[in-house]
């Protein structure tokens, strides 16, 4: 399935993307630097009622963001990562595979690791301010 959309559209398709995925806890989002996969997450995360400002977990690699009175989901940038034995000691695997949402950019950094049910999104700019979500559900 694919999205088109305007950047002033985002909160829109973040709400449609949720829907359409609210089966699922593992998200992985491909897309070159700067194609917009941090702001994507924010507007899911808006949508999933994080109230904390989301930023990129470059440095940290993982971030723990809350919502509800007692839940929360993680947002993992493995960019950092440079291969499967990085994302282990750094908890990726953990979070994959535990009962918590995983919202992961660069997930080809570690691909093996990703369990079967995971979606997998490439976001891609088709100018300056549309973008292209091509999402894949599991089989």
């Amino acid at each position: 399935m694919e999205f088109i959309f305007k950047l002033d559209e985002i909160e829109n398709a973040a709400k449609n993307f949720s829907v359409l995925t609210s089966a699922y806890k593992v998200f992985a989002f491909s897309g070159e630097l700067g194609a917009g996969k941090t702001t994507f997450i924010n507007a899911v995360c808006r949508q999933l009622g994080v109230k904390e400002v989301v930023t990129s977990p470059t440095y940290n690699i993982i971030q723990e963001y809350h919502f509800e009175k007692t839940n929360f989901l993680y947002h993992i940038d493995m960019y950092r990562i440079k291969n499967v034995e990085d994302a282990v000691e750094a908890g990726v695997e953990d979070c994959l595979f535990g009962d918590k949402i995983c919202l992961v950019e660069w997930p080809e950094k570690a691909i093996s690791l990703f369990p079967p049910d995971t979606v997998f999104t490439s976001l891609q700019p088709l100018s300056p301010n549309t973008r292209k979500l091509i999402v894949q559900l599991p089989q």
